[in-house]
């Protein structure tokens, strides 16, 4: 089949509109959730050194509880009380097929232990061992 020359027609042209809609939407896209991705680690806390550390770069689920110098526990930079961190766990396993979760906790180091403790029972009731603390690497 010929394709018609039409007078004053400069050929077959491909319309690029849509694909460079497509591409700017996913650079809005790309750049929203990497700014909520840095905002869950936003609250400056001076956290503890450790004299060795594994980088974390798991693709699993991870739930980020902060705990600042007064000892008490934010989630999405939202102060929780320990009871609402435990439906939050719970809602992120319902959310991965009632697996268990991967739970980062930062804290910052003058914080007591005491508020640590009471979470990490809560991370052991709801089922949940797969448990990293953020740290700082020591420089020596």
């Amino acid at each position: 089949m010929r394709v018609p020359n039409y007078p004053g027609s400069r050929g077959v042209s491909i319309n690029l509109t849509p694909m460079i809609d497509v591409t700017f939407l996913l650079i809005i896209f790309f750049l929203v959730s990497s700014h909520l991705a840095k905002q869950e680690n936003f609250l400056p806390l001076e956290l503890p050194v450790a004299a060795s550390g594994i980088s974390d770069f798991s693709d699993r689920t991870t739930l980020t509880i902060q705990i600042p110098s007064d000892g008490t526990y934010l989630v999405n930079s939202t102060e929780v009380s320990l009871d609402q961190v435990r439906n939050t766990i719970l809602v992120k396993m319902d959310e991965n097929a009632k697996n268990p979760i991967r739970i980062r906790i930062r804290t910052d180091k003058s914080a007591s232990y005491a508020p640590i403790a009471k979470l990490l029972k809560v991370c052991a009731l709801t089922g949940n061992t797969d448990i990293v603390f953020a740290v700082y690497e020591d420089e020596r």
